[in-house]
């Protein structure tokens, strides 16, 4: 009866190991992006960055906050390239000619405050 509980632990280690959800992990840039932008860009409150899956691709939107009416948002790619900017004084919605916020997948929240 011994090894049938044994082998059961065992099975049950292995299931366990196999279902832990991969950790999602920026690039370093975007890292150093986000602690900068977080000293120095960032608005007191409601500032954000976060991840969204956008045409087949990793972006990240780099949102200042409530200090400034028209403010634009940075998306920056995996690569730490800025691919375009939403919102700002004309309020602009698209990304490669896309509507962002439809197409775009949200993924998480790197920073807010």
């Amino acid at each position: 009866m011994k090894p049938y509980y044994i082998l059961i632990f065992l099975l049950g280690i292995i299931v366990s190991c196999n279902n832990k959800q991969p950790q999602i992990v920026e690039p370093p840039c975007i890292s150093s992006q986000i602690v900068d932008f977080s000293e120095n860009e960032a608005c007191d409150s409601e500032a954000s960055v976060r991840e969204y899956k956008f045409q087949k691709d990793i972006v990240y939107v780099f949102d200042q906050g409530n200090c400034g009416a028209d403010f634009a948002n940075a998306v920056v790619n995996y690569d730490c390239d800025t691919i375009g900017y939403l919102g700002g004084l004309i309020g602009n919605t698209e990304i490669n000619g896309k509507e962002f916020f439809e197409k775009a997948e949200f993924v998480r929240t790197l920073f807010e405050n």
